[in-house]
């Protein structure tokens, strides 16, 4: 009766160890990247939600999601007029895995895409991007959660235009998420500045929060944990023929 307590009480110990081995990676903050270098990477990108400053007073769409083609056939959209230059808006990107459907939300206005064929993002990529002289994009006050873990993300992705010539395509900074497992929601804070008589129009002044698809990292149970209940019963069988 003893033995048997005793490989009653090994065995749940063993089974804390392997329920405690197998746990998913949690996501980390990969780095940053500008635009040549993003590029020499090769990611393919099958969706991503972007904001930006459209043309005032024609209707268009500053607040959308789309697929890697853009085209009007894949993307919603929205509008939003009032920016202003300095001052901190609100966002959010949820993923729902199940239905996999994406919802972005810019200033409380909310989009959303249906089945969008993607079950799983591993890595999350914000693009900042500034071409007008004096303007200025900053993605910042991230906060992640997924289904493993919740978390601050420290680092933030900000472009910056000066030099009175003005920027191009190129310049442009990548901020990296990766390992994320499952469905997520991604909330944060996006800062335009810009000079009087100078504001950007369409993609001058934006960001773009880019997905990748694919599964997160998953941590293995070690052998010895596997083996560890059978070793140990052997040793009490070997004890009591002693």
């Amino acid at each position: 009766m003893k033995l048997k307590q005793t490989a009653i009480a090994l065995s749940l110990t063993t089974l804390g160890v392997l329920f405690g081995s197998t746990s998913a990676e949690a996501f980390t903050f990969k780095g940053h990247y500008s635009e040549a270098e993003f590029e020499a990477l090769g990611i393919e990108i099958p969706w991503a939600a972007e904001t930006r400053i459209g043309l005032v007073g024609t209707g268009e769409h500053e607040i959308n999601i789309h697929d890697a083609t853009n085209s009007s056939q894949n993307r919603v959209q929205a509008n939003y007029d009032n920016w202003v230059s300095g001052q901190a808006v609100d966002f959010s990107l949820i993923f729902d895995d199940i239905a996999q459907t994406l919802t972005y939300t810019v200033a409380g206005i909310e989009i959303s895409k249906t089945n969008i064929g993607v079950s799983n993002f591993s890595d999350l990529l914000i693009r900042t991007t500034a071409r007008v002289d004096g303007s200025s994009m900053v993605v910042d006050n991230l906060f992640l959660t997924d289904s493993v873990m919740s978390g601050a993300i420290a680092a933030n992705s900000s472009a910056a235009c000066s030099g009175g010539v003005g920027c191009s395509y190129w310049d442009s900074e990548y901020l990296h998420i990766g390992n994320i497992v499952g469905g997520f929601t991604l909330t944060g804070q996006s800062t335009m500045t810009w000079l009087d008589g100078k504001k950007p129009t369409r993609s001058q002044l934006a960001y773009q929060i880019k997905l990748v698809e694919g599964e997160g990292d998953v941590t293995v149970p070690e052998p010895a944990a596997i083996s560890l209940f059978s070793l140990g019963l052997l040793g009490l069988l070997a004890k009591r023929k002693q």
